[in-house]
């Protein structure tokens, strides 16, 4: 379940250098216009960005990748203050109008997920831009703190778990993050840039306890968590799966396991995740399968009294092995405070 590591964006932009990120953007479609694209009229878009077009009059997700990239010049110029709005304010003040103007808005296909897929692109595949050099709001920042053993996450695919998350985080100081569903990349790189901001080393051993479904789908999300982690430059990691069959007795995973959909596209997912599960040799995993039929295991099937007990077993010894992180992080609270007695005596 290990990701394939990425090289460190945070290095890769400043080593490669201009000739790298021509051929990049040459090879994304991705153009220079004086004028502002957004406010083109349609036969201006449909002149521009008519070439691969299909279904629509203008190539849509090239269109798109144009109005990211000379966005984020303008703001990276200071022609343009950073927005400071969510991705979705984004989507209706310059994308949808644009699209409507071409006639080029979809009825039925989800373009805003298509808006997505591009920032994705962009920042993951394509290494080109971060997500903080528009300035995006994070709708998901109230779910994730850094504290003072950054190198210690909890995180959970839920967020009906946040309670819990806080609850443990302000308990032992470790960071933590709930998830949502699929791990959004903004969140990550905002969440790895307040890991930065610790000054620890972003190189060193990190070690993740995960509350995710014991099932193909929880894998596929917890291995996305991981890998968005190692493209921002967090790369050694040790996972320790809370969820899973051992935390439970057989007759608690008889009565609360659930039978694994298998429709065509998830077959082969499910093949790929049955052969990580018996690589981990849990004692209880053969109450999840019976003939060719594989069930999984909910994470709310697991009580928190259960799971904090695991994690006073498995973290609380781990932490103990990083104390000098708490104290630097007491001693750092301890010099903020006095700054600010001193502050307030002089005025």
């Amino acid at each position: 379940m290990t990701p394939e590591i990425n090289p460190d964006p945070f290095e890769l932009l400043e080593s490669t250098g201009p000739l790298f990120l021509d051929r990049q953007l040459h090879d994304a479609g991705i153009r220079h216009f004086k004028k502002l694209i957004h406010d083109q009229p349609k036969a201006w878009l449909i002149k521009n960005f008519s070439q691969g077009a299909t279904k629509y009059p203008v190539n849509v997700a090239c269109l798109m990748r144009n109005i990211i990239w000379q966005l984020r010049t303008r703001i990276l110029k200071g022609e343009k203050p950073l927005l400071k709005e969510l991705i979705r304010t984004f989507w209706y003040m310059y994308i949808k109008p644009t699209l409507a103007r071409a006639d080029s808005l979809a009825k039925e296909t989800d373009q805003y997920t298509q808006l997505i897929d591009q920032f994705v692109f962009m920042v993951k595949e394509l290494k080109i831009m971060r997500y903080k050099d528009i300035g995006f709001r994070d709708d998901n920042e109230s779910q994730r703190k850094v504290r003072a053993f950054p190198n210690v996450i909890l995180f959970s695919e839920k967020l009906g778990l946040q309670g819990f998350l806080t609850e443990i985080g302000e308990t032992y100081n470790v960071s933590t993050i709930a998830l949502g569903g699929q791990p959004s990349l903004l969140n990550i790189e905002y969440f790895v840039d307040d890991i930065r901001k610790t000054k620890i080393n972003i190189k060193r051993s990190f070690y993740l306890f995960s509350i995710v479904d014991f099932d193909p789908s929880g894998w596929i999300i917890q291995d996305a968590f991981v890998n968005n982690l190692a493209h921002y430059g967090i790369k050694y990691v040790k996972i320790y799966n809370l969820i899973n069959p051992d935390i439970l007795t057989p007759n608690e995973i008889l009565a609360s396991r659930f039978p694994i959909p298998t429709p065509e596209s998830m077959r082969s997912k499910n093949q790929r995740w049955w052969s990580e599960v018996q690589k981990c040799h849990y004692i209880n995993q053969k109450y999840l399968i019976e003939g060719n039929k594989l069930y999984g295991l909910e994470a709310e099937a697991v009580s928190t009294k259960r799971l904090l007990e695991r994690l006073k077993e498995i973290m609380v010894p781990i932490i103990g092995k990083d104390e000098e992180f708490l104290k630097i992080y007491e001693l750092k609270q301890l010099n903020e405070a006095l700054k600010a007695l001193i502050y307030h005596i002089i005025t």
